[in-house]
Parts: structure tokens; C-alpha cells; sequence
């Protein structure tokens, strides 16, 4: 495939499927039963917040926590399916309370630590959603970035792979984006995930690894095989031409792939 005729690499589109979104559900105490204060054995009441970039799984919400002199600030947005959510705030503790241009506002956001990142919960739906549409969620699990993996990161090296491609420098190239799908794919957002194994397949292409090539298009290779309209009906419109430009670069890499592997076994 022509790199020209390729979806960009630096695409930064902050779509994502309805079908990505992840809602955290609690479970209640029964009715009664006591309260008991935090201690210094609950972690959650010893270990401070850690300033960052957390993602969700497959990069739907973003959430930016950052050190303000003596606050603590949080910075969250998502979208989920065609309505986009964004709030920010000061953190008190594990309690988050949503700004807006006339102040504080009534949204309540909970913080909580785990092993992995930072669970996002709130106690006002109603007043958080007045404030980033009924449509929208951001309750979920959040990863603390990998090293390599946040968006300034992610940018910075697929501009770094760009230069080497365009200056046919295959090799670079590969090397330099091999790691991203194996470091950052569980939290990569579904565009960009395409993109990113566009990108890589058609590399491996120039670098005569056409098993490989085959192997990182595998997720779209029955979209690739059937026609566009069949493609399209499963999306909702706003996402389906994004979608489908990822599936004809697809179609493509992966019939380019096919033909020189099947010249290599000849």
C-alpha cells in the first residue's frame, strides 16, 4: 500500500464505541450496618494520590491529576459513543468537586486508590451530568500510564516513526512503533489502536515479515473481507466513516501481505 493512500499516523481523534464504555458498579453495605473510620492500616486512608495520566481501557476516558502549590487538581474527560464528558476540579482527600466557569459546582467526584490506578466513582450522577451531558459516563477503573503510553508520549512516537518511514527507513520504523501495540494496546483507543497496526503492518510489509503483517491486522480482517456498506451498519454514523477508513487501509496492507507471503513460501 501506497503510504500516501494511508489514513494519517498522527490522527488524534477522540471517538470511541458505545460498546467500550465501562461503568463501575459498588456494592452496598446492607441497611444498619456500622461505619467505621478509616485507620493507618486502610491504604486508602495512608496513601496520598499519585499526580499523573490514568486511562481507562481501551482509552475512552483520560483522567490528568496534577499538583497545584498546595492542591491537589483533577482534570477528566471521556466519551462515550457520540457524547464527549469534561470536568475538572480540586481533589480534598479522595473527594474531587467539579468546577465550572461560575465556581465550584454541586458534582461530587470520588477518587479511590487500586493496585493498578485510580477507581472513579460519583455520589451526584444527576449534578455531574448537568455538567457533561446525560449521555455521557466517566465511572470506571483507571490505569496509570505505562511509561511510553500517554498521549504526549504516544505522539511523540508515532511523529518519531513517521520520520523514519518517510525517509524509508524501514527498519527504524519498526522499530521504533514495534513496542507501542505490546506496551499501551490495552489502553489505546480504538482509532488510534487502528491506525497504530496500519501503520506497523504496512512497515513489517517493507520489512518482508508478511506473517507479521497478517497477524497485527487479524482484529479486521472479516471487516476487510466483506463490502463497505456491510461494514458500516453495525456503526452509528458519526463513528462509521472513521471506522471504515480503518478497514479499507486494512483490506489493503492485508492483501498486499497475503500475495508477497504467498510468493515467499513459492
Amino acid at each position: 500500500m501506497d503510504r500516501k493512500h494511508k489514513i494519517p499516523v498522527l490522527t488524534l481523534a477522540c471517538l470511541t464505541s458505545m460498546a467500550l464504555t465501562t461503568t463501575l458498579c459498588l456494592a452496598q453495605p446492607p441497611a444498619g450496618a456500622p461505619e467505621f473510620a478509616p485507620t493507618l492500616d486502610d491504604p486508602a486512608a495512608s496513601v496520598a494520590l499519585v499526580p499523573g495520566e490514568y486511562i481507562t481501557e481501551k482509552g475512552w476516558g483520560h483522567l490528568l491529576l496534577t499538583r497545584h502549590k498546595q492542591s491537589l487538581r483533577f482534570s477528566l474527560e471521556s466519551t462515550t459513543g457520540q457524547a464527549m464528558c469534561f470536568l475538572e476540579g480540586v481533589i480534598d482527600g479522595r473527594q474531587g468537586i467539579a468546577t465550572s466557569e461560575t465556581g465550584p459546582t454541586e458534582c461530587q467526584v470520588q477518587f479511590a486508590d487500586t493496585a493498578e490506578g485510580i477507581d472513579v466513582t460519583t455520589t451526584t450522577p444527576v449534578e455531574c451530568k448537568s455538567l457533561c451531558g446525560y449521555n455521557s459516563s466517566f465511572e470506571a477503573p483507571y490505569l496509570r500510564a505505562k511509561d511510553g503510553c500517554s498521549r504526549n508520549a504516544l505522539a511523540r512516537t508515532r511523529a518519531a516513526f513517521q520520520q523514519h518511514y518517510d525517509r524509508e527507513d524501514y527498519r527504524t520504523a519498526l522499530t521504533t512503533l514495534s513496542p507501542v501495540l505490546a506496551q499501551c494496546g490495552p489502553t489505546l483507543e480504538w482509532g488510534d489502536e487502528g491506525d497504530i497496526r496500519n501503520d506497523l503492518a504496512i512497515t513489517q510489509y517493507k520489512n518482508a515479515l508478511y506473517a507479521q503483517c497478517l497477524e497485527t491486522l487479524n482484529a479486521y480482517a472479516e471487516d476487510a473481507a466483506t463490502d463497505d456498506d456491510a461494514v458500516m451498519e453495525n456503526w452509528p454514523p458519526v463513528l462509521a466513516d472513521r471506522y471504515l477508513a480503518i478497514v479499507r487501509a486494512a483490506r489493503t496492507n492485508l492483501a498486499l501481505c497475503r500475495k508477497a507471503l504467498a510468493r515467499q513460501k513459492n
